[in-house]
Order: C-alpha cells, then structure tokens, then sequence
C-alpha cells in the first residue's frame, strides 16, 4: 500500500495539475455563449445611448454652439470599441460555423476561452462608456466666425471707394492717428466699405482681432458693450454699465492689436464708458467710426476724417447695369438707361434700387420711371421709397433745429442742380421770422452760415464752386421736395418748369410757402388767393411775362416775396401786402417806387440792378428796414452816375437800418451841413447807430478830412470808395477803403476825418490814388493799420512807404502793390531801430511797377522779414540796379513766381551789398548755391543791361521751376543753373540766336532747355506791361 500510496502520489498531483486548466476551459466553453450575448446587449445600449447624446450634439451644431471636447472625444471611443466588438462578435459567428462544418463535436476548448476572456473585457469597456455616457451638456458657445469670413454683398471697387479705402489704410498704418472718422451721405457704400476694409485687415493679419458692430441713431450702451464683448467671446453678465466697461477694457487689453469699427454713429460716444480703450491706455487699439456728419468725426477726436464721395459717371453706369443687366445696352433701351442712371447722381443706393426696380421691364416701364424721377415723384418706382427715401429722410429727422429743417427745406425751392445763394436764404429765413431770439441781422446771417456748414458736414449739402453758394444732391432734393410738400410744412415747389399756365392748387389754404423759381409761366392769374401763403418766390431768368395789377391782393399773410429778373412794371396790388418782411426786386422796372412806401413792416428791401426814375422819397416810412440795397442800373434818363440823388431826410429816418447797399448808384453827397440842401448829407449815413455794413461811393474826397458827430463806431464791413471817378473793383467780403484824391497841390491836411481814422483801424484793403501830398503812410494815421492785409498805392508823392519801426504796425499784410509813384526811392529802409524778425511774416507779395526813381527795395531791413514772399513783380523801375542780396535770396524758401521786366539799369539780379549791416547778415552765407525749393515760374524781359543772375558767381537751383521765360536780355550769356534746376521744366521761351549763344557748364541742362524750348520773336514790351 505504502507502495502504492508512492506512487500514486505523484500521479494524483499531476492530475490535479492538469485537470485544473481543463477545468477552467470547459467552464469558459460553458459561459462564452453567455458572455457574448452579454457584450452584444450591452453595446446595444451604449450604441442607443450614443445616439441620444448624438442627437443633442446635432442639435446644438444647428444652434451655432461647439461640442465638448469631452463629447467628442467620448464619441470616438464609442466608435472604436463598435468597431472591436463587432469584430470580435463576428469571430464568434465564424467560430460556431467552423464547429458545427467539421467532423467533430467539440470547440477549439483554447479558442473559446480566449474568446471569452475578450468578450469580458470588452463588456468592462463597454459598461464604462455607458457611465461616462451621462452627459448634463455636450456643448458650449464657441468663439464668433471671423470678419473676414462675412459676406461684403456687392462691394466693387470703384474710383471713389478705392480712394476712401487707400486712404483708411494708410490710416490705419498711422501710428500717430488711433481714432478714423468716415462720412457720407447716407446711402454712400460706408458700411459696404467698412466690412471689406476689416476683411482685408484681418486677411492681411493686420489686427489680431476685428469687430465691427452698428451704433445706429439711438444708442443703447449695454447693447453696444455686448455685440463688442460677443465678438471676442466674453460674456457680460453684469448689469452695471462700469462693471461692463471695465470687463470689456479688460478683454481688449490682452489682444497686442484690435480693429473696432462703430458703424452708423450719429453722436459723440464716450469710449471710456463703453470699454474701449485706445491711445496711452492702449496703443495698438484702432478705432473707426462711420457716419454721415463730419461734425461728428470732429466730436470724436478723429485724427484723420475721410470723406466717401458719390461714384463717377462711368462707375455709376457700371454699378447700374450690373443690377439691372445687360438688356440696358440695347438700342431700344441704351439711352433712355443711360438718363434714368445719370438722374441717380452717382448715390449708390438709389443706382441698385432702380436696377433692381427696372429689370427685365418693357421700354415703357423705363420711360415712365424716367419722368417720375424728373419730377420727383419716387414713390411711383418700386424701392424707392421704402430704401432710399426713408435712408435721407432719416437723416433730415436727426437735424435737431426746426430752423435748419427749414433752411434745409428752402435748399429744395430753386431748381435741380442750381447754385443756391446762401444770402438768399437768409433774406427767406430771416423774412418768415426764424432766429427772432438773435438781435441783429449780422448774428441771423451767422447763424444761417452755421447751419448750412452743419447741414454740408452732414451731407446734406454739396459745396458749390461758387463762393457763398451750396448746391443739393438731385436725390436728396427729391427726398426734401417730397418731405417740404407735406402739410407740416406745406411748400409747393414748381421750379425750373416750363409751365403753359399757372399751377393748379386743390387746396391753397394748405400752401404757405410756393416757389416758381427759373419756371416759364406763360401766363399768370389776375388774382392770386392763398390765404395763408407767407413766401412766395418767383426768380425768373431771361422768360419775363408781365405779373397783372391785381396779382398780390388775395395774399394778406405773405411775409417773402423775391421777384428777381422781373424786369417788368411792379404791380400796384404789391401794396397790399402789408405783412411783408423781405423784398427783393432785382432788375425790374420801378416807374411807382412810391407804393413801397405802403409796406411799413418790410425789413430787408433789395433793388439790385433795378431802375428808379425818381428816387422814392415814401421810403423814410420803412422805419423797421434793417437791409437796404439801392445798387441801382443806371436809367435811360441819365447819362452818368453823378446824376443819381438821394433826397435829404430820407436815410436819417431809416434809424433800425443795419445794412446799406449803394454800391456807386449814388456819389453826390453833401460834405459840410448845410440849412438847404438839394441831396443827403453824409452825416445821415453816420448818424445811423445800427450800421453794422455799408457800401457807398462818395465822389467829394473833402469828404475824408470831415467829422462827424457819430463816426460810424459800429461799422464792421464795408467797401468805401472816395472819388471823382467810378472803378470797377473784384468782388470781395474785405473791408475795404479806396481813396482818390485827385489832388495836385501836394498839401496835406493836419487830421483827417473821425470816421475815416476809426475806419482805418477796421480796413484789410486799402487803395490810396492820385495823392500827391502824401510822403508816406506814417503820415495817414500815425497808430497803425494792424488788420491790414493788402495796401495799392498808385500815383502818390511817397519816396518811402514808412520807416522800418513802423513796419510793426503791419502785422497782417499779406499783400503790397505800388504803382506809378514818380517819387518813390527806397520802400523798406533801415531807421537804424532794431527789427524784429516776426514783422511782415504774412507778407507773401510784393508788386512795384512803373518807379522811375527807385534804387532799392529793401535797404537795411533783416532778410528774415521777408522770408515768407511767393510773389515777386518788378517792372518799368529803370534806377534799380539790382533786386537782392544772396543772403536776402536763400531765405526766399516759398518764392514760387519771379517777374522782372523793363528795368533797363538793372545789372544783375542777385549781388552782394556795400552796406555794413547786410554785411554782418551775409557773414552766416558762405555756400557755393543758392536754392529756390518753390520757385515754379521765373519770367525776365527787356533787361537790355543784365550780364548775370548773380554775382559773384554761384549756381543756382530751381527744382520745381515749371516755366522759364527769358526775352531782350542781350547781354546775359550765361544761365548758372546746377544740376538740379530743370527736372521739371515744361516750358522755356526765348529767343533762338540768344539761346545758342549761351553758354552752359553743364550740357545736360542745355539739352533739357532745348527739349521745351519755344522760339519767341520780340517787339518793344515796356510799352505793353502793366
């Protein structure tokens, strides 16, 4: 047995050894199928699991939201353990279908428990997806697409967008400029502009971030800070404006450079108080804003204000048959498109709208929107008045003044594209009874002039080419025709027509304002009755018809009345109009003046270029006249001016009057008081304490040396000329003086007039003539003449025109001409007083002609003092040997014209000086070359004598010399112009045999002079030049 037991011990442990393992096979053969079925369910639930949470990450993707990483990343595991166990699973069924094909009865006991084992660990993995599977969220907000991935539309870039967009990129780049200012009317392209600058900016990485948001007319803070804040994916949750802002300013700090674009503002925005920072807060923070006043981009600190213009013609036409197609080029259709687009004025939004509206449309459709267009009925086109005249009128509703609504409103009355008179709006404005708050007629102008500069800042005015004028856009005239013929303001604007009769009215009680300027009326009623009519404006052009007798009797109300051009007989029904504030009358025939003298209440009368048979003594009645303009035509009655009077009596009554317009339809005036007299004396004009302006020609020069109790204290603007004679002086708004005396005698009174010292203190022109007496104008009025910007002195006894230290009674001169003085030596001389260098630094041009005793312009004076001339004429002054010193000529920075004619002494242009002070100037001068950095037009003629330009020789330079004239100069054989003189000359006239007989240094210059030479042939000038 023990032998038994020894030897069975070992077996029995082996064959537990072994039977273990089988063991363990034949129950992994008995829980595979188990087990498997097991991992199929539970990856039948992760799957129905993974499609709920599917179903809510495609959910929120619709919504614009980001899922989780943690989804996504929970998704791909998902994916990848389907995939495994699919795999495995279809071992499974591979395994079963090998069992059951083959001879034996029994499994691979190894294959199933290795398949087993992995069904079991799989089922682990998959019942912990399932766990993680519990998601409270799968997505989130995720940051905003990028601007440049925005749609711009139908941006094109076009001649003036380009422009405007150059220009805000540059500005962009500016270091120096952080706050950019774009304007236009509305409608320009400005937000179209914008969205392509900041896609360009951002596709350029320019800016790390851009945003761009609009502001519109009604500003909302906490929506601003939160299209801001969403754009750089911050959320504000705080309700306190400041706690936002410093949120916001925060954000934007960590980004080094930002773009922000504020579209549509219409107001000053505190970017404090928003949350933008910019400049030393932060100096890579850009900002733009777009609006349609450039007062705004003033308000906004903007560095750089850029202004989007309408497009020209041909982009105009481009832009309108890309909407409304390539149809327009047909015959049939070409040139009726063709109006139909110019009458857009190059507003893009008005161009689209009509493509839009006339596309694939019949001829007749065109011709008919045509017409509608020229009559500013725009509603009859589809768009038109849903897009283009709600996008104006927004603009006119923003205008905060019922004054400028209706100076805005007066714009409309005159014809399309017509040249308005701002002084006509005033004489409108004024006369219906606006600014009745402000005391005199100067401060109403001043305001008339602010508002049109705010109603051209905000475009909806044009500047004019014309000084004093404005013009209107063709559509934003439509757009305020259409709002003036309301009944809240009841305008009826019938002007530049060609009418047969007179307008019908339905309803004349709701017209109070009626224009027919520039219309052919054929044919006018006997009678007109608007009960409430308050202006009524008939300007015609060379179209006259007579206006019947009875015409003003049915309008008690009216309070304007323009009657410019007609030049027929004045109705005596004008009587009537008892209410009247402004009249103007302007070349018209006034055979019965008398009756203006019924219209007691006028304020503003103008007569301009009207005839008077008689002057009409009843107008001494007007006694609440504040604007009086007589500048008369002369009558067939009389052969000169002198034989135009104003009767006595008549101005000294007119005590509220504030401007008087005589202009030379009056020049006999009594000088001394006397008891009887045949025509008004000049103290009447002076006793007028309201004159604040007056034009007046005085023919008795006795007159300068008269006082007068009340010396015309208040007087700010005028034009007063004393002379026998009458010019014919260019328009001008300076004040201005002209005295001519006609005096041989050579005396001069002690003192002149009270008025007149008071007025040389007041005087920017001032012309002295024919004055024998007078040596220089220290002499005229010994305290100065400060505002003075331009003295003519022509035919007057000065040798000198003041000493050097009265040279600082000057500080405004801008521009000095004399002319014809016989006696004249020297016009600028040293008096040994030390010059200040800052007298004379507005004087810019100097003209002498025709002074045979002059030998020098500027003896002694410092150089520095003129260093500011761009206008140099010497002509007909035979002494004068030379014109100035090289020191004098290199301070002439700005000389941008130099003329010298028929000065048959002169030797050379330029030369040094004897005298010991210009001496110690020239001390500092020891160049080789003399530069003239400006000079564009250098003309010498007839300087028989002339050997040189300078001496001693120096080459001199001109780069920016354009025109170079060069005539009977005989003696001149060298021209020492350096290298750099004639890059830019285009023209050189002169004399061939002269030209070939110069001599050159430098035959690069030679050849440039020939390539724009043109030959001249002379005959004797000084006898022609002025």
């Amino acid at each position: 047995m023990e032998i038994l037991g020894i030897l069975l011990t070992p077996v029995v442990e082996i064959s537990k050894c072994l039977l273990v393992p089988i063991r363990q096979q034949i129950g992994c053969c008995f829980h595979y199928h188990k087990n498997v079925r097991g991992l199929r369910a539970e990856m039948v639930e992760l799957v129905r699991i993974r499609g709920a949470i599917r179903n809510r990450a495609d959910e929120a993707r619709r919504k614009g939201e980001t899922i989780d990483f943690t989804v996504e990343e929970w998704f791909k595991k998902v994916d990848e353990i389907e995939s495994d166990v699919k795999k495995k699973l279809d071992d499974h069924v591979e395994d079963d279908k090998r069992i059951c094909s083959s001879s034996g009865c029994f499994p691979d006991l190894g294959s199933r428990c290795r398949l087993n084992e992995e069904a079991i660990e799989k089922m682990a993995v998959v019942r912990e997806l399932q766990k993680h599977g519990t998601f409270s969220s799968v997505s989130h907000l995720g940051p905003p697409p990028s601007i440049d991935q925005t749609l711009t539309g139908c941006f094109e870039p076009f001649e003036s967008t380009k422009s405007a967009m150059a220009q805000v990129m540059a500005a962009l780049d500016n270091n120096e400029v952080d706050i950019i200012g774009v304007f236009g009317i509305g409608g320009i392209g400005k937000t179209t502009l914008m969205m392509e600058v900041a896609k360009q900016a951002k596709r350029e990485q320019i800016f790390d971030e851009v945003v761009m948001t609009t502001v519109s007319h009604n500003l909302h803070m906490e929506k601003l800070q939160t299209e801001i804040a969403e754009q750089l994916g911050l959320k504000l949750d705080e309700t306190s404006l400041f706690v936002r802002a410093l949120r916001l300013a925060t954000r934007l700090k960590l980004e080094k450079k930002v773009l922000i674009i504020l579209d549509d503002v219409w107001e000053r925005i505190e970017l404090v108080q928003v949350g933008i920072p910019h400049g030393a807060e932060h100096c890579g923070c850009k900002i733009v804003v777009t609006t349609r006043s450039e007062d705004v981009c003033n308000e906004m600190d903007c560095k750089s204000s850029i202004n989007v213009k309408v497009l020209n013609a041909d982009d105009s036409w481009k832009l309108f048959k890309r909407f409304a197609g390539n149809i327009v080029d047909s015959p049939t259709l070409h040139t009726v498109a063709k109006k139909v687009a110019q009458e857009a004025g190059g507003l893009p939004i008005v161009l689209v709208t009509l493509g839009r509206a006339l596309r694939n449309k019949e001829p007749l459709r065109w011709s008919e929107a045509l017409k509608a267009l020229r009559t500013s009925k725009h509603e009859e086109i589809k768009g038109m008045n849903e897009k283009v005249f709600s996008c104006i009128k927004l603009s006119f509703d923003y205008i905060q003044s019922e004054e400028a609504k209706f100076c805005f409103l007066y714009c409309s009355v005159f014809p399309e594209d017509y040249d308005i008179s701002a002084e006509n709006l005033v004489m409108y404005l004024v006369g219906e009874g606006f600014f009745a708050n402000l005391e005199t007629l100067d401060e109403r102008r001043n305001r008339v002039h602010a508002i049109i500069d705010s109603l051209k800042a905000s475009c909806l005015l044009l500047c004019s080419e014309i000084e004093g004028y404005v013009k209107m856009h063709d559509v934003v005239r439509d757009v305020a025709i259409a709002i003036a013929s309301s009944d809240s303001y009841g305008f009826m604007i019938k002007a530049g027509l060609e009418l047969r009769y007179f307008p019908q009215v339905e309803n004349s009680k709701s017209v109070r304002r009626f224009s027919l300027i520039k219309s052919k009326v054929y044919k006018y009623p006997d009678r007109m009755e608007f009960p409430e009519l308050r202006a009524l404006l008939m300007q015609c052009g060379q179209f006259v018809v007579n206006i019947p007798n009875d015409f003003f009797t049915g309008l008690k109300a009216l309070k304007v009345l323009d009657l410019k051009g007609h030049s027929g007989i004045l109705p005596t029904s004008i009587k009537c109009l008892t209410n009247l504030r402004t009249l103007c009358i302007h070349g018209g025939s006034l055979k019965q003046a008398s009756i203006l003298g019924e219209l007691a209440n006028l304020e503003i009368l103008s007569l301009k270029q009207s005839s008077l048979d008689v002057f009409p003594v009843e107008i001494r009645r007007l006694t609440n006249l504040r604007v009086l303009d007589l500048r008369l035509r002369r009558s067939h009655q009389y052969s000169s001016y002198d034989d135009v009077t104003v009767p006595p009596n008549v101005i000294s009554g007119l005590r509220k009057l504030e401007e008087m317009y005589l202009g030379k339809s009056f020049t006999r005036w009594e000088v001394e008081e006397l008891s009887r007299r045949s025509f008004a004396n000049l103290a009447e004009v002076a006793s007028l304490d309201h004159l604040t302006t007056l034009e007046i020609h005085i023919r008795d020069y006795n007159c300068f040396f008269v006082d007068f109790i009340s010396p015309l204290q208040n007087l700010m603007n005028f034009k007063i000329e004393v002379s026998a004679n009458t010019y014919d002086s260019e328009p001008s708004k300076a004040r201005r003086l002209v005295v001519d005396m006609r005096d041989d005698s050579g005396g001069l009174p002690k003192r002149i007039g009270s008025w007149a010292r008071v007025l040389l203190k007041r005087t920017e022109q001032l012309h002295l003539k024919n004055w024998k007496g007078l040596q220089n104008v220290e002499q005229l009025y010994e305290e100065g003449f400060n505002p003075l910007a331009w003295l003519h002195i022509f035919n007057c006894g000065i040798n000198i025109i003041c000493s050097s230290t009265f040279l600082r009674n000057f500080v405004c001169l801008e521009k000095l001409t004399i002319k014809s003085c016989s006696e004249c030596e020297v016009v600028f001389l040293s008096d040994n007083h030390n010059i200040e260098k800052s007298m004379l630094l507005c004087l810019t041009s100097v003209s002498f002609r025709d002074l045979p005793k002059l030998i020098s312009i500027w003896k002694g004076i410092d150089p520095y003092v003129f260093q500011n001339l761009e206008y140099i004429a010497v002509v007909k002054c035979p002494k004068l040997l030379k014109l100035f010193t090289p020191m004098y000529a290199k301070l002439l920075k700005r000389l941008v014209l130099l003329e010298i004619h028929c000065c048959e002494g002169m030797v050379t242009v330029m030369s040094n000086d004897d005298d010991d002070q210009l001496v110690a100037y020239s001390q500092g001068f020891n160049g080789n070359k003399i530069i003239f950095p400006q000079l564009e037009i250098l003309m010498l003629s007839d300087l028989r004598n002339l050997t040189s330009l300078i001496q001693p020789k120096i080459l001199l330079d001109f780069p920016s010399l354009e025109w170079l004239r060069i005539e009977l100069c005989p003696k001149l054989k060298q021209l020492p112009f350096g290298s750099q003189s004639l890059s830019k000359l285009s023209k050189f006239d002169a004399d061939r045999t002269w030209f070939e007989g110069l001599e050159f240094l430098d035959e690069t210059i030679k050849n440039c002079m020939e390539d724009c030479f043109e030959e001249l042939h002379f005959e004797e000038e000084c006898n022609n030049t002025n």
